[in-house]
């Protein structure tokens, strides 16, 4: 929604719904209302306990099932840009901006909006921002026929207050009072104890502050009257030191202090349609207020109604810091420690900056006795500055790559794509290891129904995720590897069928752990009958505000191990496993002339294979050709097995993880990955070294039809010390370290 609309709304609601509220508000907020050595050693050599089997539906735990901030991104991902109800899209915002001699500008931000959990309640969320922007273009450098090559250097300095306070409502209507009540509006300023002890279990203060440098530049070309083709490339820095205070329960309250610095370059290319206001009958702009509302307009249009393709390529380097205080607010002496530390946003800026001169005085090419060193002179600042000692520290180091496209039809699609590898290194200050893991994702939104000035109305997001694991201990030598998969699925405004779907399709990979070619087995799974219950038949088919499903898949070193060395007999055992239908009847015929040639190639006698077959071949308006299936199965298989060769090749265990991660995130000969990859492997593994968790969260909105929170666990859940404990432990560690959401801290 833009700002006309935005402000249209709210005047609607002051005139028409509440009066009271929006008469003679006050202009000011109000200023008074685990060790990293244990992470992964319980997944190296896995017990003789017996597997145990898919237990009843569980409770929902108090967090979210694999991560609250990584769980918490990918909601608010999945609810960005959606049309749900009228009150969830009201929005107050105030910007005030001063030009600087040209060169830049001064802007204050006021904003008031509402946002909803994964447990559907919602949260008020009130920010004060306050952004210093300057730089410079070179407008057009080079014009070719009508090809316009421009250069631009920019800065920006920026920072926020944040304050998010969950409610008990699941409505955004019966949150709409409170949300335009200014006077309740809240700020972090002033600090001082009393506010800080006032705080209520849950709520969240942020001061997140940002300084970005970036270098760009691009080349147009214009096809009239709409279409265009345009390449773009840039560098931008970014230094992001931030504070946040948690009110974890009445007795702790979380510090977080976070300094993080990133590098990101490359470019991309795009092609589409694109208007501007006089194509779309908007009237000339004769002053700057209306040149802004009609700019508003026709880039919300574009968003929407504009045709466009694009593809880019990006690298990233960084690292971050990260330490945490755990504070009694009935302590007043800890109290005193703290606001003394956060008195003032200049008080807070200067001592970022003087941790963030040491952020740079290791690497990730440090061994551990400099990085411990290192990272605990950035510590020891923070520790005298409070006066308590932290509660967790530590240091994330990464780089990466990352691949994506999108498109965008007219109101009718948009579709985004993204593939990205990644390695981090993550060191603690309690203990000498070093965590090396290295990721393989895709994530995929797709919505369809994209209406301007109302959002999208179907929307449905999926995120896949590989993590390998490496232990580093403090003589410098790896564990063997780890594994972990992540799947997050989420719909907006789809039918009952999609949710069920999903968790079908996890079901089929939780049936074949440890088949070995063999039958599957169907006691692993959850019970679709039991979770989605027949409707009536008047009922019809059923839509769903929302649903969101988390499911996690963890494997032991002596798992990865049994994959890794699969025999190649085997795979392709295990591959027939997965064949259906007219496949698998069809290379059940030639089964037995399959054999394993040199260089782990899958190879078998034509001739005979053509007397066995050809009672499958059809001509004429439909020709089908069985050997097509065949040769397209024995080159799946000999990819598989060429591409497991390559991964036990490598020289040393980090290498060898990288090549693994590349592998199962579709990079391998094959480009088999994700699901495809592991329903494979999966096969390979005795179910006592694995576990999993599937969970599911519905906002159906269905009168008399309660919603769904279900969580489950499968696989070998009696291990001493539990795969749970140890996956929540590895992903709360890359939970510390990613980016907050804006309702998390």
């Amino acid at each position: 929604m833009n700002l006309k609309t935005k402000t249209a709304v709210f005047t609607f609601l002051c005139v028409v719904l509440v009066p009271v509220v929006c008469v003679a508000q006050p202009s000011q907020f109000d200023s008074g209302a685990v060790p990293l050595g244990d992470l992964v050693s319980g997944l190296r050599n896995a017990s003789a306990a017996q597997p145990a089997p898919a237990p009843e539906a569980a409770p929902p735990a108090a967090q979210p099932p694999a991560g609250n901030n990584e769980y918490l991104h990918f909601w608010e991902e999945l609810k960005a840009d959606v049309f749900e109800d009228i009150c969830g899209d009201v929005e107050l915002e105030n910007t005030e901006a001063l030009d600087l001699a040209g060169t830049g500008a001064l802007k204050g931000k006021i904003k008031r909006y509402l946002k909803q959990f994964p447990d559907n309640k919602v949260a008020v969320i009130d920010e004060v921002g306050v952004r210093l922007e300057g730089g410079k273009g070179s407008g057009e450098l080079l014009n070719i026929g009508g090809s316009a090559f421009n250069v631009s250097f920019s800065g920006t300095l920026e920072g926020k207050s944040v304050v998010v306070r969950k409610t008990g409502e699941a409505r955004y209507c019966k949150e709409l009072l409170n949300l335009l009540d200014l006077r309740k509006a809240k700020t972090i300023l002033p600090v001082n104890e009393k506010r800080i002890a006032a705080m209520g279990v849950g709520e969240i203060w942020k001061f997140p502050m940002l300084l970005r440098m970036s270098l760009g530049g691009g080349l147009g070309h214009p096809t009239p009257p709409w279409f265009s083709v345009s390449f773009t490339f840039g560098k931008i820095t970014e230094q992001k030191p931030s504070v946040t205070l948690y009110k974890m329960d009445e007795n702790r309250l979380r510090l977080r202090i976070r300094l993080d610095k990133v590098t990101v370059s490359g470019g991309g290319v795009s092609a589409g349609t694109s208007l501007d206001a006089g194509l779309i009958g908007l009237p000339e702009a004769e002053n700057i207020l209306a040149k802004e509302i009609d700019r508003a307009y026709v880039r919300e249009l574009n968003r929407y109604i504009a045709l466009r393709f694009g593809l880019s390529s990006y690298r990233s380097r960084g690292g971050k810091i990260l330490l945490e205080f755990l504070i009694d607010p009935r302590d007043g002496r800890q109290l005193a420690g703290l606001v003394e530390f956060l008195k003032g946003d200049l008080g807070v800026i200067r001592r970022l900056i003087q941790m963030g001169v040491r952020f740079s005085d290791y690497s990730d090419a440090d061994d551990n006795a400099a990085g411990q060193q290192a990272l605990q002179n950035v510590n020891e600042v923070a520790q005298q500055g409070l006066g308590l000692a932290s509660s967790f520290a530590g240091a994330n180091h990464f780089n990466g790559t990352s691949h994506g496209s999108n498109l965008t039809l007219p109101v009718l699609l948009q579709q985004e794509t993204g593939t990205a590898q990644r390695y981090d290194r993550y060191q603690t200050t309690d203990g000498k290891e070093v965590l090396h893991v290295h990721t393989a994702s895709k994530n995929t939104s797709v919505s369809n129904i994209n209406v301007p000035f109302v959002g999208k109305i179907f929307k449905h997001n999926a995120s896949r995720n590989f993590y390998v694991v490496n232990q580093e201990g403090a003589d410098g030598v790896l564990s063997n590897a780890a594994l972990a998969y992540q799947r997050y699925e989420g719909y907006v405004k789809h039918d009952e069928l999609a949710a069920r779907a999903v968790v079908e399709e996890m079901n089929g990979v939780l049936k074949l752990a440890g088949a070995h070619g063999g039958a599957a087995n169907g006691s692993f799974g959850v019970d679709l009958a039991r979770l989605f219950p027949a409707a009536a038949p008047e009922a019809g088919q059923r839509r769903y505000n929302s649903a969101i499903m988390s499911f996690s898949l963890f494997f032991t070193e002596k798992a990865v191990a049994d994959i890794i060395a699969s025999p190649a007999l085997a795979i392709m055992e295990a591959s027939l496993n997965l064949l259906e239908g007219l496949d698998r009847e069809i290379i059940g015929k030639v089964r037995h002339l399959l054999r394993i040639g040199g260089e782990g190639k899958v190879v078998y006698d034509w001739k005979a294979g053509e007397a066995l077959i050809r009672e499958y071949r059809r001509s004429g308006d439909d020709p089908f050709d069985p050997f097509s299936v065949v040769s397209a199965f024995c080159s799946n298989v000999s990819f598989i097995i060429s591409d497991l060769a390559a991964v036990r090749a490598e020289p040393d265990q980090k290498t060898r993880s990288a090549r693994l991660a590349a592998l199962l995130g579709g990079k391998g000969r094959g480009r088999a990955g994700y699901e495809s990859i592991l329903r494979v492997l999966i096969q390979f593994v005795d179910v006592k070294d694995i576990y999993a968790a599937l969970a599911l969260q519905t906002d159906k909105r269905l009168a008399g039809e309660a919603d769904i929170a279900a969580s489950y666990q499968f696989y070998n859940t009696g291990l001493q010390g539990g795969y749970d404990s140890q996956f929540q432990a590895v992903n709360a560690l890359r939970d510390r370290f990613s980016d907050p959401s804006t309702l998390s801290d």
